[in-house]
């Protein structure tokens, strides 16, 4: 009988992660691209991230998934570390519910009465709107379904288990008592991948009387603390952007955790009495308060330390310079999400043309600034990430407004490739040939287009007006030109050399307005 009780719980383990993981790619797929729209609407300040990351997590019942996503956004781009970090905050309050969920629903009701039908009508939604809206809401009920019957199976299992486990072994005797349980939960959560998952269980077994009142707790905030080994692995080889809100994920439930261990005792005599009913305590629903409260109270600590947190993260994995071939924004965090993969690959060609307006500067120092050495920029390394980047999107589902911003993406690589072209034959000239060969009217209005072009100045009509005020310049230029070579003031291949350095500036021109409008877009 224990055997199969034991095969019971690891079967009940299974439907509680299928369904969390049909729960979240049902309401993903639900979502779509709205979910980059309410991220970005809903933090705009503190409190509105907070509240974001609590009512996301709350729905997908994972903060793994949240935080991973989150990476991606923060990597594309899309959010600010301190947007992120705040949405993170909130993530960890909103894994409370799950708790309350089990304590209030999985435990003492009759799960079968809602579960089954859940199933059947969700994946019959499922079937029937197959690739439409209502087939992922189908997908994210029967997700929600198959998570209840895990419940169910993990209580029933656990009951049976506990009549042939010593529980004694696991009641908390001192501070290595504390420690065990704490380690328990920790790997708990990193071997299942959800601290949600890992909660179900914890509340389950104490439910069962597996774990001591105590014990359970610790267990709880291990879980807690497990959550970052999720977000740890996923920023892996990724961007400095990813790293640094792991480590902000880690130092916050690292100090969250260490706050909740010595207030331990008098958290959890508040949980119980809180929890009490008719002064009787009730398990489930006292580690469900306990969680609830040592969350609450490491958001309420976020408001002291989060500044020092997130400062700390940008000290431990600084961004590479904007000169850097390493990329910023483009690693496996934001291929989860077409639309995260194309802002990602967007930022990171405004780095490249970030790059290509320091080298076009150098070739046209502003009259007066001495011309000081600057370290080689990296742009064809970068042009390559982006390549490879972009080929491995392009092999996704993507919806065909994706497929029209990926087509336009490539068209802007095209153009910064044909930049650096113009750029190595541009730089082959002498520093003192541009302004000898180019007169100082035209100079002067290429130094307006380089400055027009640039993403503080973001008028379209004003560089539009600047290109053509150019190309007045070029053709002053030509027939000066020309004039020269009558009057023998100019030999042929002096006149041939001026007009084909006044035709590789003016094509860079148009290829840099061009670029800045795709790049930057704005209202004419």
């Amino acid at each position: 009988m224990t055997l199969l009780d034991g095969f019971m719980a690891l079967g009940g383990l299974g439907l509680l992660l299928l369904g969390m993981s049909l729960l979240t790619d049902g309401l993903k797929a639900a979502a779509g691209d709205r979910l980059q729209g309410f991220l970005q609407n809903g933090t705009a300040t503190r409190r509105r991230a907070a509240f974001s990351g609590f009512a996301i997590t709350a729905l997908v019942q994972s903060s793994s998934a949240v935080v991973v996503a989150l990476l991606g956004f923060t990597n594309a781009g899309m959010l600010t570390l301190r947007q992120a970090a705040w949405v993170v905050f909130g993530s960890n309050v909103g894994t409370t519910m799950t708790a309350w969920l089990v304590a209030f629903v999985g435990l003492k009701f009759n799960i079968g009465i809602v579960a089954w039908p859940m199933i059947g009508v969700g994946m019959l939604l499922r079937i029937v709107r197959q690739g439409k809206h209502l087939g992922d809401v189908g997908l994210a009920i029967a997700g929600f379904g198959v998570l209840f019957v895990g419940i169910d199976t993990l209580s029933t299992s656990f009951s049976h288990l506990v009549t042939v486990i010593p529980v004694e072994r696991f009641t908390l005797t001192g501070p290595f008592g504390i420690v065990l349980a704490l380690l328990i939960g920790l790997l708990l959560t990193a071997l299942v991948q959800s601290s949600s998952a890992a909660l179900a269980i914890v509340l389950t077994a104490s439910a069962s009387g597996m774990f001591s009142p105590l014990a359970g707790a610790a267990v709880v905030i291990g879980a807690n603390l497990g959550t970052t080994v999720t977000a740890l692995l996923a920023s892996v080889a990724a961007t400095a952007n990813a790293k640094r809100l792991a480590a902000v994920h880690v130092m916050m439930n690292a100090a969250t955790g260490l706050v909740a261990l010595v207030l331990l005792a008098p958290l959890w005599w508040l949980a119980n009495w809180l929890s009490a009913v008719d002064g009787l305590p009730d398990l489930a629903t006292g580690l469900a308060a306990f969680h609830t409260m040592f969350n609450l109270l490491g958001l309420v600590l976020m408001v002291f330390l989060a500044e020092r947190i997130i400062q700390r993260a940008k000290r431990l994995f600084p961004v590479p310079a904007v000169r850097s071939g390493q990329p910023r924004y483009l690693d496996r965090t934001v291929m989860q999400v077409p639309a995260m993969a194309i802002s990602a690959i967007q930022n990171e060609q405004q780095r490249v043309f970030e790059q290509h307006l320091m080298r076009f500067r150098q070739l046209l120092p502003v009259a007066g600034a001495s011309a000081q050495p600057q370290p080689d920029v990296a742009t064809g390394k970068l042009l390559e990430v982006i390549a490879h980047f972009a080929d491995q999107l392009n092999r996704q589902t993507l919806s065909s407004d994706q497929a029209l911003l990926l087509t336009r993406l490539h068209g802007i690589r095209y153009r910064l490739n044909d930049l650096r072209s113009l750029l190595e034959q541009l730089e082959q000239y002498a520093a003192t040939d541009h302004l000898q060969c180019l007169g100082v009217p035209m100079h002067d209005a290429l130094q307006a287009v380089l400055t027009g072009v640039s993403q503080s100045a973001t008028d379209r009509q004003q560089r539009n007006a600047q290109l053509q005020q150019l190309q007045l310049q070029r053709e002053q230029l030509h027939d000066e030109i020309m004039q020269g070579l009558a009057s023998g003031r100019l030999t042929a291949p002096q006149a041939s050399a001026q007009l084909q350095l006044a035709s590789q500036w003016w094509r860079a021109s148009e290829l840099l307005v061009a670029c800045a409008n795709q790049l930057y877009p704005v209202v004419d």
